[in-house]
């Protein structure tokens, strides 16, 4: 992984090349978006860039974190080194920012003014449009659209004609008969997930659980010797059994104990070998609940080993955008965890996840840890 900056710029890839998306308007625009990236975007700024050529062909797509305004002229310089490097001469831009913080939710507009909150938060990330604009056109590379999506309205920051683009913003379409929709479906794409509630699937616990978790961590560090790698390991297989009978119960001592001991990289590799071992995807698909389960379990950094247990699963399961979700969610636990940069960088290669697999472990042996 080269994170730049610091800058998340993990793509969400469900189209393949040969999917055709057309789109003529920033409501296309918007709409197309998610199928283009696999997932409805939050707290984002997604790139489209738009390559050489007579057709406006779109070549790669970078979703971003959404960065803070004191960063926002450095993000955007960023952003136009990374579309330099992909041969892009155009992009389009959409800004996301999180729906509760635009205030949908939490207080609708009043009946004279729609869209009165949503078009603050606009006016507040306009400033990111202006930069990434300007560092774009510094490089020449224009800027052929900018939009600000909500999770009800969106508002465009290059047009003006308030026919089409109205102060007040526009709803997002919800039915699924639009060309764009019909194209994806043509495509096979499945309705894009919310990276929220992707996101959420691995939020650690909050208050009273948070607490006694925490007690837990701190009572099985006492005595390291129940976290050693044998322990481990036979507690690891112990679950793995369990959780595909259906079992999913893991109390914080337990999960206390198999975190920390997926601290030691003998037992991750062993962990991780156990995947692409038996036929079909209900080994794969207990082995990731169960680590999913410990990374809600946990906190970073100790959080980052079962969040990289939970990409490569979902990985060799072929959900890719919950494996890149899992994984920047490692590396956000811990920046130099090495194996969740390594498995950043293959899973945003052409490899596949069994590939990767029979290159890592080739001369894998079982239960080789001392």
């Amino acid at each position: 992984m080269n994170d730049t900056d610091g800058f998340d710029r993990t793509p969400f890839t469900a189209m393949s090349p040969q999917s055709v998306l057309r789109v003529r308007s920033p409501a296309d625009l918007v709409e197309a978006v998610p199928y283009l990236i696999g997932v409805r975007p939050t707290d984002s700024v997604v790139l489209l860039g738009i390559l050489p050529g007579e057709r406006c062909r779109v070549g790669p797509v970078l979703r971003h974190d959404l960065p803070a305004p004191a960063d926002f002229a450095i993000a955007a310089r960023h952003f136009a080194r990374l579309l330099v490097r992909t041969g892009a001469r155009g992009v389009a831009v959409a800004i996301y920012p999180d729906g509760a913080v635009a205030g949908e939710s939490a207080k609708p507009a009043a009946p004279d003014s729609p869209g009165e909150v949503g078009s603050a938060v606009v006016e507040r990330l306009r400033p990111l449009h202006v930069a990434i604009a300007g560092a774009c056109d510094r490089h020449g590379i224009e800027v052929r659209e900018a939009v600000c999506v909500t999770t009800e309205r969106w508002w465009s920051y290059g047009c003006t004609d308030t026919r089409c683009c109205p102060p007040e913003g526009t709803p997002l379409r919800t039915e699924r008969s639009s060309t764009v929709a019909a194209a994806a479906v043509w495509a096979g794409l499945p309705e894009p997930a919310s990276l929220a509630d992707l996101v959420h699937r691995f939020r650690p616990p909050e208050y009273a659980m948070r607490e006694r978790i925490l007690r837990a961590y701190a009572a099985v560090r006492a005595d390291p010797s129940g976290f050693a790698v044998r322990p481990t390991l036979a507690a690891l297989a112990g679950h793995r059994a369990r959780f595909r009978a259906g079992d999913t119960a893991l109390a914080p001592d337990e999960a206390a104990r198999l975190v920390l001991g997926l601290g030691d990289a003998r037992v991750r590799d062993e962990a991780m070998a156990w995947h692409g071992e038996l036929p079909g995807n209900t080994e794969d698909l207990a082995l990731l609940a169960l680590w999913t389960a410990l990374a809600r379990r946990a906190f970073a950094p100790a959080s980052a080993p079962p969040l990289t247990l939970a990409a490569w699963a979902a990985w060799t399961v072929g959900d890719g955008v919950l494996a890149r979700v899992a994984v920047t969610r490692a590396l956000r636990a811990d920046a130099d965890y090495t194996m969740a940069r390594l498995l950043h960088t293959a899973i945003n290669s052409p490899l596949s996840a069994a590939e990767v697999r029979r290159r890592i472990f080739r001369d894998a042996v079982t239960n080789r840890a001392p």
